[in-house]
């Protein structure tokens, strides 16, 4: 295929030659593209610089077109300023181009203006789609404080919503309908739009019908392109977007000096990424995780071959969007098989934590989602404002007992004003302005973010220009399924549900006493942005409720003023089309079929394309055995829900992903025998290996635990640790006057433990019997006596491990050991019996949400280890405690400095940082909780 580049040129020279960098750099689909300028410039230097780039590529760049060179006043560093002359003089160079490529027998003519950063994939993608008429999406802020918007609209001059012939839109609205369409855009894949421009690959067949850039008399729009795009209308031909590889726009001098380090990093990769030696990521994987009792993420020389494969190298591709995205932070958008950090992720200087305000009204909700939606929410909230709304039941002190140690405005109406709901929305605006709040985050008492909006919620705000921030609420039908047909489609828009509260803003209710909104109707006037965490509202998610809301309605607004009549009727239709919610933490999930109604709606590409944030991946490479098939959708193991998919299947075993909680664990968890895997891995290769890092070991975990047990337990009593591995901690804790015994089921551990600190480690598995040495039951041909001698010692170990529970602990500690244990609510509740009333719980787990996982993704050590039964997060950790009769006193991670290099080269975001930058980034992990491993103090209810 013959593709013929062509770009008007009149640049700033330090501009020109970042775009012609970024050309040179443009993968070719088949034939390499010959190259055709407009020189327009008035500069000499911009001049000489396509002379150069001529030089470069001889033969491919084809003798130069003149243009006018009229200096003409064209931008500042605040806009550009485009006189009618100086549009229709553009549009003239283009149709030239036009011209050229029709008259030389060109397949397709690739028209780029001299101020874009390409994606080396450009090209190819665009020929790839197959499309006449297509564009590469950009995102350009036109004004220093507007929005980013893209160089694609729907219809008419720049309009970016969608309307139908005849309809009529409110200002809410289109602006959610503007917001539907800019999210999507950032999602990659491919949309039909009305209108296009810049950077648009034109193929033969269209340049053939005559379409071109010359004014059309009879209609008065701005802009060449714009009259380009009416006559592909009026010619039949669709225009498209891809989003898969934005361009970066140079429209200001900070744009440039963004693309300079763009291309420069671009440059290093491309330099190192053939002669990269993964060695130094595996020699830190090696020995990073060196705690007290669980192996390091690989296995030493002296071990026994790996059984997981190596993290893979990120393709090239991949990792040139993230380099773009990072470049370009403020529309940065992760690729669909990329799952590095979100744009608040990337290093930013540290910022201040905003007050987070919640405030909702409560009726009647302590046997429905009450207890958990509080929950889930005190996990981000500074405090709530609630008004009581004349409940009869206990909604009212189920709120103080939930939110106990957060500042609660709680209101109590006597009487009950749901019959005018614009009474009780003014009302709680008025109670929660009394506290002064910053962000107010209005929430019903049935709606609950996505787990992973905790995580995020902090730095959105802290990163965030807009003052009002709108999500997409989903429909739960029942526990697994959200409903989704023609009457049912809150989730396909965006509504206001966290403001920055603005004082002298004159903020104006919607005056009606049903449906007025849960803020006032005008704070879609203020800056606005969507953000695509998602909201759950289970406020239909029985059929009790359902037929006690439909009679409300029936009540209330029987003739529909307030609401829609269909959707009234329909809710309580016997067959409504559901689709299943799926944790967007999931990489890869499978479809099940809905519990409670036979038309379950499955999402196909359709849906995908017009549903941005819901992506259901469609995997067909993705093998399953088939002996695990039968357990992929068994109810998560610590909240219960039946919402669980495949979070990824490797070679020996599968791990799960529960959609309600987001912990992630092995779907075989129940038939697993944890003392089978422990007696293979914890050998004597095992401690060869730990004993090469035994400074490290001792100082950087052992040391660590020490001093959590000087700041939280300071009487020096009786200390228990369970799993002691080495024995490190345990000689640390008797030097320090601890009276200390740990228990440890490896024999060659427990042999190390004694040769190098002279410490007795009992053998054996709490709560299960002392453990039979596994060199004895491998040895079948040894003597008897030996047999004999080493069952009298199992004996008297066994009683002494049961002596262990004649005791009550000051402290318990379980380093690196809980991500072992199959049954967790079982083996933390009986550590729990044999603490002192004041006793204290140590533990820690590697972190599900940590910086590892973010750099080696699904093939990062921590999820690739056989032995790692569950992966906890900070919520989920916090879940299992609670289930346990446990509160955390205590709860962060923690990211060693060690081994921080071979992270950041893994990263595809990151390469090299100086010392002081890394530093920052550790604070910042430390601050975002995104640490390798997570540390837990917690004693009892």
């Amino acid at each position: 295929m013959r593709i013929l580049i062509g770009s008007p040129v009149h640049q700033k020279p330090e501009i020109l030659s970042l775009f012609l960098q970024a050309l040179e750099r443009l993968e070719a689909p088949d034939v390499l593209p010959d190259y055709l300028f407009v020189d327009d410039n008035d500069n000499p230097t911009s001049s000489q610089w396509l002379a150069d780039f001529s030089n470069r590529l001889p033969g491919r760049v084809l003798p130069l077109l003149t243009g006018s060179q009229q200096v003409e006043n064209r931008s500042d560093e605040h806009t550009h300023y485009w006189p009618p002359a100086l549009v229709w003089k553009v549009a003239g160079f283009k149709n030239r181009l036009i011209d050229y490529a029709l008259q030389h027998n060109y397949d397709a003519l690739f028209l780029v203006d001299s101020d874009l950063i390409l994606h080396s994939r450009t090209l190819c993608k665009l020929v790839e789609v197959e499309k006449d008429i297509v564009s590469e999406i950009f995102w350009t802020r036109w004004q220093p404080e507007g929005p980013l918007l893209p160089q694609v609209w729907v219809s008419d001059e720049y309009n970016l919503f969608h309307r139908e012939e005849g309809e009529v839109l409110s200002a809410e609205e289109r602006a959610q309908r503007e917001l539907h369409f800019i999210h999507q855009l950032h999602v990659p894949g491919l949309y039909e739009v009305g209108g296009l421009g810049a950077c648009t690959l034109i193929r033969r067949r269209a340049l053939e019908a005559g379409i071109h850039f010359g004014k059309i008399k009879n209609v008065s729009y701005w802009g060449e392109d714009r009259h380009f795009c009416i006559r592909a209308a009026a010619f039949g031909f669709p225009l498209f977007v891809d989003t898969h590889y934005p361009a970066m726009h140079l429209y200001r001098e900070a744009d440039r000096i963004k693309a300079e380090q763009l291309l420069f990093t671009l440059k290093y990769f491309t330099t190192s990424t053939v002669h990269t030696d993964h060695s130094e990521h595996l020699a830190y994987l090696d020995h990073s995780d060196t705690s007290t009792n669980s192996p390091a993420f690989n296995r030493s020389a002296s071990s026994s071959p790996s059984k997981f494969p190596e993290p893979p190298v990120i393709p090239y591709d991949l990792r040139e969007s993230a380099v773009f995205a990072k470049y370009t932070a403020d529309s940065f958008v992760v690729p669909q098989t990329f799952s590095g950090p979100r744009q608040s992720e990337l290093h930013t200087p540290p910022v201040s934590k905003p007050k987070l305000t919640l405030t909702m009204t409560v009726y009647n909700e302590a046997d429905r989602k009450l207890i958990d939606v509080l929950r889930s929410h005190r996990e981000y909230i500074d405090e709530a404002v609630i008004i009581d709304d004349g409940s009869q039941d206990d909604s009212g002190e189920l709120c103080r007992e939930i939110l106990k140690g957060i500042p609660l405005r709680l209101i109590r109406n006597e009487t009950a004003s749901f019959t005018n709901e614009l009474e009780l929305r003014k009302q709680q605006w008025r109670e929660t302005l009394a506290s002064s709040p910053k962000w107010i985050l209005n929430m019903d008492a049935d709606e609950m973010f996505e787990s992973r909006f905790a995580q995020g919620v902090h730095s959105l705000l802290a990163g965030t220009k807009a003052d009002t921030i709108c999500f997409r609420l989903f429909d739960m039908w029942s526990s697994t399924h959200y409903r989704d047909d023609d009457y049912w489609q809150a989730h396909r828009y965006y509504r206001p549900f966290l403001i920055r509260y603005k004082e002298g803003f004159s903020y104006k209710w919607k005056e009606q006493s049903l449906h007025c909104g849960r803020f006032p109707e005008n704070v879609l006037d203020l800056p606005s942005e969507i953000s695509n965490y998602r909201i759950q509202h289970w406020g239909w998610y029985t059929p009790a409720i359902r037929m006690a809301k439909c009679q409300r309605y029936q009540l209330l607004d029987p003739s529909a003023r307030y609401g829609w009549k269909e959707q009234y009727e329909s809710i309580l239709d016997p067959n409504p089309r559901l689709t299943l919610w799926v944790d967007q933490d999931n990489i890869n999930v499978e479809k099940e079929t809905a519990p409670e109604y036979e038309a379950a709606h499955q999402v196909n590409d359709m849906d995908v394309a017009e549903i941005s944030s819901v992506q259901v991946i469609n995997n067909s490479d993705l093998q399953i055995k088939s002996e695990t098939k039968d357990l992929l959708y068994s109810k998560c193991k610590l909240c219960g829900s039946s919402d669980t998919a495949v979070f990824h299947s490797y070679e020996r075993f599968t791990l799960m992903g529960c959609g309600s909680c987001g912990l992630v664990f092995r779907n075989d968890v129940d038939h697993i025998q944890p003392e089978d895997m422990i007696a293979e891995i914890y050998n004597a290769e095992w401690v060869a290996m730990r004993d090469s890092a035994a400074a490290s070991t001792y100082g950087d975990h052992a040391l660590f635990g020490l001093m959590l047990l000087d700041m939280f337990s300071t009487g020096k009593g009786k200390l228990l640790e369970i799993g002691s591995g080495t024995g490190e901690f345990i000689h640390a804790a008797l030097q320090a006057g601890w009276d200390a015994v740990g228990i440890e089921p490896s024999i060659d551990s427990r042999a190390y433990a004694k040769y190098k600190y002279d410490v007795d480690l009992l053998p054996g598995y709490w709560g299960d019997e002392a453990e039979e040495d596994t060199q004895t039951e491998e040895a079948h041909e040894i003597q008897e006596l030996k047999e004999a001698e080493e069952a009298e010692e199992a004996e008297e170990a066994e009683e002494d491990t049961d002596l262990l529970l004649d005791h009550k602990y000051e402290a318990v500690a379980c380093w690196h050991v809980l991500e072992h244990i199959a049954d967790p609510v079982t083996f933390l509740t009986d550590l729990r019996e044999q603490l002192q009333p004041d006793g204290t719980i140590y533990i820690t787990v590697p972190n599900k949400n940590s910086f590892t996982n973010e750099a080696y993704g699904v093939y990062s050590p921590l999820f690739t280890e056989e032995d790692h039964l569950y992966h906890y997060s900070e919520h989920t950790l916090a879940l299992l405690l609670a289930k346990s009769g446990l509160r955390p006193v205590a709860l962060f991670t923690r990211q060693l400095p060690s081994g921080l290099d071979a992270l950041l080269q893994a990263h595809p975001l990151y390469g090299e940082l100086t010392l002081t930058e890394q530093m920052g980034l550790l604070a910042k992990l430390q601050g975002e909780k995104r640490g390798h491993e997570l540390c837990c103090v917690a004693r009892v209810i």
